[in-house]
């Protein structure tokens, strides 16, 4: 029975949870287990029992871990304490009862957050670690853009049939158009969270097409091919701002013949997309020569002043996170969110996270020992770069998929800087066999 138990905490490790958390970003995100009210998501669900085997597996080590400044690790700290700073003084100040609950479920979502993070940072414990959950994050993209691109095709959701007992929802034969195009969801709550989880994805994809050579040509490619077309059906400006944003930072790490590759295969792209979908390239160049008149814009330009008479009343730690309601305002600006629900304090903590995660990352990358590491230490730099710029255009920590995806890149980089910064590649992680082995000194440290 020994045996069986040590075989079963060897097999369920880090990656095994978090491929449990990609297999499950594609339940609908419409779907809830309403009983349970706003964390009912499924995503969300296992979080939170990330964030409880991360602090038990910390709890019960006997060895105490050798100690190493991780900088994106405190960055999420003070994120932490931003929210707990602004929630108390809220609470000091005085809720009305419409924004307690929400203020509640916020901290919640904060520690499913958490949880996600610091499951990848110190979960993952060696680059052939990072590199095999890097293969099946991307994976899991490619699989969310081929669903976008069959929904474009068809014009339909698919997701109609899909039916869980216990989960309830109502929009599942939303569709969105732009332009007289369908504007792909995949299994998010809004084509605009799907886009830009494509973006954030997509110089993963990029990384492993160009250096994965353990893989096939057809392998490596096909990937990338299939979230950078959904990226452009998706009809979106902030998801192909995001995206460009995302190419520039890879562009930086790579030689001039691989710029010029590149260059060509996106040129090739847009070209297959305008062949096959006519007037398309039409419609894309009109969302920036017409933002000037777009409703979605205008509604974000006059949201600021609200805002900003929101901050002017508490601008150091804001007026509570998750208290900015809908019935509100809608601002579709993240950072500006962010001043209003934390402050000038929640500003500079998020702002950090985000550099630091993209400095860390792409520091560690120059001093990689192999091209294909270092292409993995500059694609998720771009990453977490393509996820700081959709903050601009998206509310992104009101959506679960997105939201998770920020954290799970941010603890990715912290993960890569870590393990690049140890002494012979590997460092310590979080293993759930650890309390077993921590007699041995030597073998609970590897």
């Amino acid at each position: 029975m020994s045996t069986f138990s040590h075989a079963i905490r060897r097999t369920f490790d880090a990656k095994t949870m978090l491929s449990i958390f990609l297999i499950l970003c594609f339940v609908p995100s419409y779907l809830t287990f309403s009983v349970i009210g706003a964390v009912g998501r499924p995503t969300t669900l296992l979080t939170l029992i990330m964030f409880a085997w991360w602090l038990a597996d910390r709890l019960r080590r006997h060895v105490p871990t050798p100690w190493r400044f991780q900088p994106v690790r405190w960055a999420l700290a003070a994120v932490f304490l931003a929210v707990l700073a602004s929630y108390a003084a809220a609470m000091f100040r005085g809720l009305p009862v419409a924004e307690v609950s929400p203020a509640d479920t916020g901290l919640l979502r904060l520690v499913g957050w958490c949880g996600l993070f610091l499951l990848v940072h110190d979960g993952l414990r060696s680059m052939d670690d990072i590199i095999i959950m890097v293969r099946r994050i991307v994976t899991a993209g490619a699989l969310m853009a081929l669903l976008g691109l069959a929904q474009f095709v068809t014009k339909s959701s698919l997701l109609g049939w899909i039916s869980i007992p216990g989960m309830t929802g109502d929009t599942a034969g939303a569709i969105d158009q732009r332009g007289g195009f369908v504007r792909a969801a995949g299994t998010a709550t809004h084509p605009l969270e799907y886009g830009l989880v494509l973006c954030a994805i997509l110089p993963l994809a990029l990384g492993l097409a160009l250096e994965d050579r353990e893989r096939s040509l057809l392998s490596r490619w096909w990937p990338a091919a299939a979230m950078g077309a959904a990226t452009l059906l998706s009809v979106s400006r902030s998801a192909l701002v995001a995206a460009i944003v995302a190419v520039c930072v890879l562009f930086a790490a790579w030689p001039p013949r691989r710029r010029l590759f590149a260059s060509m295969l996106g040129v090739g792209l847009f070209g297959v997309v305008y062949v096959s979908v006519p007037g398309f390239a039409g419609t894309i160049v009109g969302m920036f020569t017409g933002a000037a008149g777009d409703p979605s814009v205008a509604s974000r330009v006059n949201s600021y002043d609200v805002a900003f008479s929101m901050v002017a009343r508490t601008p150091i730690f804001g007026r509570g996170f998750g208290t900015l309601l809908p019935s509100y305002v809608y601002l579709d600006n993240q950072y500006l969110g962010v001043v209003v629900e934390l402050g000038l304090v929640g500003l500079i903590a998020v702002v950090s996270l985000f550099v630091l995660g993209i400095g860390a990352a792409w520091r560690s990358s120059m001093h990689a020992r192999t091209p294909f590491q270092r292409q993995i230490g500059s694609s998720i730099a771009a990453a977490v770069c393509a996820s700081a710029v959709s903050f601009t255009f998206f509310d992104a920590l009101s959506f679960p998929l997105s939201s998770a995806f920020i954290f799970l890149l941010a603890g990715l980089a912290g993960a890569y800087h870590r393990v690049s910064s140890a002494r012979g590649g590997i460092f310590v992680g979080l293993d759930i066999n650890s309390s077993q082995r921590s007699a041995d000194g030597v073998s609970a440290l590897r």
